[in-house]
């Protein structure tokens, strides 16, 4: 008896160990399971609010590169025509146009979304309406070091005059030429790439002046290629062409440029009759130096509208400007646009003339700028007379005119800020 006894007791206590040992096996095994649980769902959550705080325009990962800009330019405008007393409204008093208007409000943001990705949106503000109108809306992915994509709306790489900014020309106003030949806004993509003496651009849109249009509107090409290259030469370096001025004590170079336009239109919805075909040529040279820049260009256009007619428009642009003071610029242009004899009665050539100061109340820097313009336009800029583009509300001060010899003064104060 006393021997089973001890065997029961021996039996009972190893079964009472074992199934400790397995309570404590499968508790553990729950604990590692909660704690993997656990662990899964922290990092989860982490995965989560890092992807959300990218989508965010001020968060953790990006707020020191988000950058908000804006561009004021408020001008006092006087423009004198010499137009035909048998010319509506038939009054002489209308031969003289001024006021006041704000010829620019721009608002942009733009900032980093990752390392390698950016973004940008600017939006521009009509001066008769104060709406809003989208400009610039696009993606930049900087796939190496060489190469960069640009997608969205943009402007194409094409006219020098027309891409760069409105805040950093050297009168107040682009050319007549630019203003008739510009390719404006289109939604594409493009492709840059370059070294340290060159640099290119390839892209694919919708063609000139598409922006803020829907992949079925009338105004689409079916398709339009672009490519720009430019070459540096001297002392100067890439950064110093991003404005036509040239501050003094600036080094001195040059860069020479050329681009060419294709587009296609009438052969996809909406189709046309005849397809209508239009190429864009510009060849460019730029120089800066110790407070001197000089500026040239031509600009080529060939329009093939599918029905017999064929035109070859051209353009020309010579302008150049120095300093006379640390803070004070003089500046002057002559500008040219031949039209081809198919585009009778508008073949007629213009001829414009600008000369102006600027005055610098920041050294060195356009945020805060005064230019005084003069303008002299030689030739008619009627619609049954040239190809010129006219502004009917005013923003480029030359007017409709049938009659040679229009006159315009504008003085303007620009802020960026």
């Amino acid at each position: 008896m006393g021997v089973l006894d001890t065997h029961l007791s021996c039996f009972r206590e190893t079964h009472m160990n074992t199934k400790i040992a397995i309570a404590a096996v499968l508790a553990a095994s729950a604990g590692l399971a909660q704690a993997e649980t656990d662990l899964s769902l922290a990092r989860s959550y982490e995965l989560t609010n890092a992807a959300s705080g990218y989508d965010a325009l001020l968060s953790n990962y990006n707020a020191s590169n988000v950058k908000v800009k804006a561009q004021i330019q408020a001008r006092y405008q006087y423009n004198e025509r010499q137009m035909n007393d048998d010319t509506a409204p038939y009054n002489s008093d209308n031969d003289t146009t001024m006021g006041f208007s704000i010829r620019r409000t721009k608002v942009e943001v733009s900032g980093d979304v990752t390392d390698n990705i950016s973004a940008k949106v600017k939006f521009a503000f009509s001066r008769s309406s104060g709406a809003a109108a989208l400009e610039d809306a696009y993606g930049k992915w900087k796939i190496n070091d060489d190469v960069t994509l640009k997608i969205g709306q943009f402007k194409q790489s094409m006219l020098r005059e027309e891409n760069m900014s409105s805040s950093k020309q050297l009168a107040s106003e682009r050319s007549a030429v630019n203003e008739t030949f510009n390719q404006g806004f289109s939604q594409g993509i493009e492709a840059s790439f370059g070294g340290d003496s060159w640099r290119g651009a390839v892209g694919f849109t919708d063609g000139f002046g598409t922006s803020n249009t829907a992949f079925n509107s009338s105004s689409e090409a079916d398709y339009a290629l672009n490519a720009r290259f430019d070459f540096l030469f001297g002392d100067a370096e890439w950064g110093q062409f991003g404005q036509f001025t040239s501050w003094r004590g600036s080094a001195s170079g040059g860069m020479i440029g050329a681009a060419i336009a294709y587009q296609s239109t009438g052969s996809t919805n909406p189709a046309l009759a005849n397809d209508v075909d239009m190429t864009t040529g510009t060849i460019d040279f730029s120089y800066v130096s110790d407070g001197w820049n000089l500026f040239a260009a031509g600009v080529w256009r060939n329009m093939d509208t599918g029905a017999g007619t064929d035109m070859d428009d051209f353009g020309v642009i010579v302008q150049g400007g120095f300093f006379v003071t640390d803070q004070d610029e003089l500046f002057g242009r002559w500008d040219a646009i031949f039209p081809d004899s198919n585009n009778a009665p508008a073949d007629e050539e213009f001829n414009a003339l600008t000369f102006g100061w600027n005055h610098y109340l920041v050294p060195e820097s356009h945020a805060a700028k005064f230019t005084l313009d003069l303008n002299y336009y030689l030739d008619a800029s009627d619609s049954a007379s040239t190809i010129v583009s006219t502004s009917s509300s005013g923003g480029h001060n030359l007017l409709s005119d049938t009659d040679d010899g229009q006159f315009g003064i504008t003085a303007q104060f620009q802020f960026l800020f």
